[in-house]
């Protein structure tokens, strides 16, 4: 190639590079150029569109945020303006049964309308407060069985054989000094079990039939069940006795015998 040739390409590609067009952020100034929220824009156009969508959207209705020095009427023009209703009464929110007191439903919304809630909001609320109520109410009926568990548990264990027969009795005592027993399955205690179930309250009634008189409590034709307290105590007299603790005795036999039962009694 002639060195005419190779001067008049040199020409051409400087034209060439003095009309290509700067980078996009080269034409910027030395203070924006370095800007970060402009750093993501890789040419004009992304630039334009991003300036085209802000435009739409500050357009649309917007709804201020008040400042911290906002009184609560500036506030209450913000709750109604996402939704909040303009008086308590509008709410139509579902409650379960026994989440609210006679009288706390108007209560209840006021607070949910001093909190600026719209209706979904607020039926989020109550739906929320209702499984909290329903979870403790399942944990405290779960702890009141595990209590009637136990106190029949110690009755048994106390009572032996005999425990279906004090139970009776106790029932029987009350039916006489109070006229029934209603009062066993009405009165609640702290810890969810009946009256009825308290161990020391069937104790108490209890005795009481036997103050009042074995054949007025389970008449005259029913035989005492013995607790295995009394089975031991019983056992222990008979123990101590000639025939039992003489081998020729014409009764030890059977006191050997009436001791091995009183023993079976006191498990």
């Amino acid at each position: 190639m002639s060195e005419e040739a190779i001067q008049d390409t040199g020409s051409q590609e400087a034209v060439v590079a003095e009309a290509a067009p700067a980078s996009f952020h080269e034409t910027l100034s030395e203070d924006l150029r370095a800007n970060p929220g402009l750093q993501k824009f890789t040419d004009i156009n992304g630039l334009a569109k991003s300036y085209v969508n802000l435009e739409h959207m500050m357009g649309r209705d917007r709804i201020p945020v008040p400042g911290q020095a906002a009184t609560s009427d500036e506030w209450r023009e913000v709750y109604t303006r996402l939704g909040s209703p303009t008086d308590p009464k509008e709410y139509s929110v579902q409650v379960a049964d026994g989440i609210l007191q006679e009288g706390e439903a108007d209560s209840f919304k006021n607070a949910l309308y001093e909190a600026g809630l719209n209706n979904s909001q607020a039926q989020k609320m109550s739906d929320f407060m209702s499984g909290i109520v329903e979870g403790a109410q399942e944990r405290f009926d779960q702890s009141a069985d595990e209590a009637r568990y136990n106190s029949e548990q110690e009755l048994r264990q106390e009572y032996g054989q005999a425990f279906d027969q004090k139970l009776e009795m106790a029932k029987m005592a009350a039916t006489n000094l109070l006229g029934g027993t209603d009062l066993f399955d009405e009165i609640q205690l702290s810890d969810g079990r009946m009256l009825g179930d308290e161990p020391r309250i069937i104790r108490m009634f209890a005795e009481l039939a036997a103050q009042i008189g074995e054949d007025n409590i389970v008449g005259e034709t029913n035989e005492l069940i013995m607790t295995p307290d009394e089975a031991m105590n019983e056992a222990k007299k008979l123990m101590s006795e000639g025939p039992y603790q003489d081998k020729n005795h014409p009764q030890h036999d059977h006191y050997v015998s009436e001791v091995n039962r009183l023993f079976n009694l006191g498990g």
